[in-house]
């Protein structure tokens, strides 16, 4: 069966264009699985002030993953050739620490691959805004105080957001939504100023000075979808560098994105591990890659607190210490050399360890052995066991566990025996009588039963078990049927 994944359908963007404005809006109140989120399909209320101001809108609220995308797909056709674009989401989120998903209705067991066809891709939608830069807006509805932990590195919320050059996020509690898009759809409306005046409110991203998404009837024509302060101000955020915005600014100082650039600029020459910090982004270390450093930097003793792929405040500081150590700058950001570094070291630091490992193993060895000779190899039950109490797992537990068996096994066979021949002995009720002619016959026939007295003392059991081996019965020293009936008609000899 085809899977369709909601994120490939966000990013088919080669598609002809339909209008010149669109917006997406998706809101999940009710949760098969999980708590309702209250309000969250309050958006939609939004959608006539939208369409007024010349938006192409698509709307999509308590729906699953497979009903959203009809919406998802018209909006991703509606936005080739747009001018302005606004995406609403307003429900239940969750995130890795670096992505973050809208759960759809009937989503359920987040997993850190995603949720296939029932989850939103916050990312993907970013990207697509990235298109109309400056004029691009993402609303998020978002209940900040369920961010409850879900287990294998997730969490609810979005998390830290990776927000591209020229667009402005806005975080709202999920039943505000709909003001802030009635707020944009508004004429000459700026929304920075709307967010500033609220403490329910926050942008982040790209916040201009002002950010105006329907410009005022009464007030200046929009720039035309060729102006070259665009184009010029895409390729000094593709450059991404000081000089870039230093000369957009000289050729554009009074444009939208000036305030933008100033920030970009400020932000560039105040940050003195930028490009420590741009070279180490350069290498695109996946995940998988960060967990092998920082398992690394942990068996060469710097604690990164935890092995988890993510470049956490723990690692920052494991990493500047080992920087610190081998004569590096200290900037907390790793270039090729120093991972290559790192990896030759745990790798030696791992040989080491086996090395170690190996030399106490021997130690061990020899030592077990030495305490065998004394023990175990003298093959009597005392020196079996005395070994095994001191090395019940060592080399040679297996074969003194096996003699001692055998030989504590033999014990018990005799131990039985002699109980047995007791018995037999104590059923035939031998008198004193009795036995001083047992002693008797025994002297007679030349066995030395010692004093007869009618006493078995040690003496007689030996003439008894020297009689019974003498007429091929079992020797046990005691009395039975056959021995006594032998015995009594015994002739002298």
């Amino acid at each position: 069966m085809r899977r369709l994944f909601l994120s490939t359908a966000l990013s088919a963007l080669a598609l002809p264009a339909m209008a010149e404005d669109a917006a997406l809006l998706l809101g999940v109140e009710r949760y098969q699985e999980f708590r309702r989120v209250s309000g969250a399909d309050d958006l939609a209320r939004a959608e006539g002030d939208l369409r007024d101001a010349g938006y192409a809108v698509e709307v999509a609220t308590n729906e699953s993953g497979r009903d959203m995308l009809p919406e998802l797909n018209r909006f991703v056709a509606e936005v080739a050739d747009a001018d302005r674009l606004i995406v609403a989401l307003s429900g239940r989120f969750y995130s890795d620490g670096d992505r973050a998903w809208l759960m759809a209705s009937d989503a359920r067991d987040p997993s850190l691959f995603g949720m296939g066809d029932t989850a939103i891709s916050v990312d993907s939608l970013m990207h697509v805004l990235a298109q109309t830069p400056g004029q691009a807006l993402l609303v998020l509805g978002i209940d900040e105080g369920d961010s409850n932990s879900l287990g294998q590195g997730l969490s609810q919320g979005v998390g830290r957001l990776d927000i591209p050059q020229g667009v402005s996020v806005i975080v709202s509690a999920p039943g505000s939504v709909d003001d802030v898009l009635t707020e944009a759809a508004r004429d000459g409306a700026d929304l920075v100023a709307y967010v500033d005046d609220s403490r329910r409110l926050r942008m982040e991203g790209f916040r201009p000075a002002s950010l105006v998404m329907q410009p005022d009837a009464d007030g200046p024509a929009p720039r035309p979808a060729g102006d070259p302060t665009v184009a010029a101000w895409r390729d000094a955020q593709t450059q991404d560098t000081a000089d870039s915005y230093r000369d957009f600014l000289f050729q554009y100082p009074d444009s939208a994105y000036a305030a933008e650039a100033r920030r970009k600029l400020d932000e560039i020459e105040n940050d003195p591990v930028r490009l420590d910090r741009l070279s180490e982004e350069s290498l695109n270390l996946n995940r998988d890659a960060r967990r092998a450093i920082q398992r690394n930097l942990t068996l060469l003793g710097y604690n990164t607190r935890g092995v988890d792929g993510i470049f956490g405040p723990g690692s920052r500081s494991a990493i500047r210490n080992w920087q610190q150590t081998n004569g590096f700058q200290q900037t907390s950001f790793l270039t090729r050399e120093q991972i290559d570094r790192i990896d030759a070291q745990a790798r030696r630091r791992a040989a080491e360890i086996e090395a170690e490992e190996e030399r106490e193993r021997e130690e061990a060895l020899r030592l077990d052995r030495a305490y065998w000779e004394e023990t175990g190899a003298r093959g009597d039950i005392a020196g079996y066991r005395a070994y095994l109490e001191r090395y019940p797992e060592g080399a040679f537990a297996e074969e003194a566990t096996q003699k001692l068996n055998e030989l504590t096994g033999r014990d018990r066979e005799e131990d039985q025996r002699v109980e047995d021949a007791q018995e037999q002995e104590r059923r035939l009720n031998v008198n004193p009588i009795l036995a001083r002619l047992i002693e008797s016959r025994l002297a007679q026939l030349g066995f030395n039963p010692g004093n007869v007295d009618g006493r078995f003392d040690r003496d007689t059991r030996r003439a008894i078990a020297r009689y019974q081996t003498s007429r091929n019965l079992p020797s046990t020293g005691y009395l039975s049927e056959p021995t006594l009936a032998r015995l009594l008609a015994d002739t002298f000899r």
